[in-house]
Formats: structure tokens, sequence, C-alpha cells
């Protein structure tokens, strides 16, 4: 089963790819989870999303976020605020988290430049695509049972 079950596969990939990223982001006090937030975030543009939203964007399951969310929001990179409905809450970067992120950013590079290096030229884009047509695929056929919100106009992440 291990070598043809998709999710022990991805979630293995994850795990090992995560690691990378996390040793650069180790300077920055973040790890890679939250430092994905915080670009999530700057790819939102001006509309600051709710949780529910950058939950759907990231495909995160809410507690997850939130859990990094309350890092950031202590370290002074994010700020939730109460939404229209008492229950919502919207999520804004902060001046700390922009600046976080920009000081990130070649990290990123260099991380992200670890794992091409790792793989065939070329194989790194090939498999990225094949990523974000598995993300729709798998998001297409997720059960009824679990919740898919629209995501207000913003297009989903899908990788």
């Amino acid at each position: 089963m291990g070598q043809t079950c998709a999710c022990y596969n991805l979630r293995r990939a994850a795990r090992a790819v995560t690691q990378v990223f996390d040793s650069f982001f180790d300077e920055l006090g973040l790890r890679a989870t939250q430092f994905t937030v915080l670009a999530a975030l700057a790819w939102s543009g001006s509309e600051a999303p709710t949780v529910s939203d950058l939950a759907d964007t990231l495909v995160l399951e809410q507690s997850s976020l939130s859990r990094n969310l309350a890092v950031l929001e202590r370290k002074g990179m994010v700020k939730l605020v109460p939404g229209a409905d008492r229950r919502e809450r919207i999520v804004t970067l902060t001046r700390a988290g922009r600046a976080t992120l920009a000081k990130g950013y070649p990290l990123w590079k260099r991380a992200q430049g670890t794992i091409a290096e790792a793989v065939d030229p070329g194989e790194l884009e090939t498999q990225l695509r094949a990523l974000r047509r598995l993300t729709r695929s798998a998001q297409a056929a997720r059960p009824a049972s679990l919740p898919s919100r629209p995501s207000k106009g913003r297009p989903r992440a899908t990788a």
C-alpha cells in the first residue's frame, strides 16, 4: 500500500519538503506553514479574508489555521478583527508581517532552489503542475459531507 497510496506518499513528500523550508525559515522564528499564511494574506490583495476564506484558500482545517494565526498574532504579524457576523473574524497582514514576508522572500527563494536542485532540471515545474491538478481533482472529489465554501470571488490557491 505504501508504494501506491496517494495520501501516504503526498504527506510523506510534504513533510520532507516542509522540513527543508523550515530549516531556512528558522532565522525568522517561523515555520514554513506560518510563512505560507503570510504569503497567502499578501496574495489576497486589498480585500482582507475571513479565517474561513483563508482556510479555503490554503485547503487547511480551520483549527490548524487558527493555531498558526495565534502564533502570527502574538508576533504582531497579523491582526484578527470581528467581521460583520460576530462569529466571523477578518485577518489582515500587519506592517511587521509585511516586513517579515519581505525578509523571508530571499529565504524562500533559497529553499525553493534547494528543492529544485534536488530533482532533475525542469522536473519541479512538471511536478508542481501535477500537484495543482491533483489538488483541484481531490477538491472536486471530496465527499458532500465536507464543507466547501465559495471563495467570494478570489481564486483558490491550489498548490
